[in-house]
């Protein structure tokens, strides 16, 4: 099969399961990162001549998922804990539910850069395109996300030697 319908479909499997990774961890739900993709990849589809022109359709579909993931969980804060569909990020799950429970904690967009550039090793200029913000703006939430980040995890660290947890 050969033509704009073979484009879409190759660009679906080479995309979606990191797009479903990197979507998760600021949503927190394995379901609502699948769906959030799946739509990315339907609103792809419907625009799919003006879409496969671009130099790289890819990062259009990632853009416009990030920001709907964003969007979600502004909306919707739920808890953390839930297990990452990627592993090696945390190097224990003691470690993993500590980090996602301070990440949960975290407002959108200063959680969404920190998963891009921190924990999937995203460039700050490629987390600011997908984001739709500056550069500077992006290392502002990168700055305040780790720092409150360590604050955090400082205090869970001390809850546990004086036995508070």
């Amino acid at each position: 099969m050969a033509g704009p319908d073979a484009d879409f479909e190759e660009l679906f499997q080479v995309e979606y399961s990191s797009l479903v990774r990197a979507v998760f961890p600021i949503v927190a739900d394995v379901g609502d990162a699948e769906a959030i993709v799946q739509e990315a990849f339907v609103k792809a589809s419907v625009r799919w001549e003006t879409v496969r022109r671009f130099d790289r359709p890819g990062a259009w579909v990632r853009r416009v998922a990030i920001r709907d993931a964003v969007r979600h969980a502004t909306r919707r804060r739920r808890p953390w804990g839930l297990p990452s569909p990627s592993t090696g990020i945390a190097e224990s799950v003691t470690d993993r539910v500590d980090l996602d429970r301070a990440l949960s904690r975290l407002p959108a967009r200063q959680r969404a850069a920190v998963v891009l550039h921190h924990l999937l090793g995203w460039p700050a200029a490629e987390v600011a395109e997908t984001l739709g913000c500056a550069e500077s703006t992006v290392r502002v939430h990168l700055h305040r996300g780790r720092t409150a980040l360590a604050a955090m995890l400082t205090d869970d660290a001390e809850g546990v030697s004086d036995g508070r947890r």
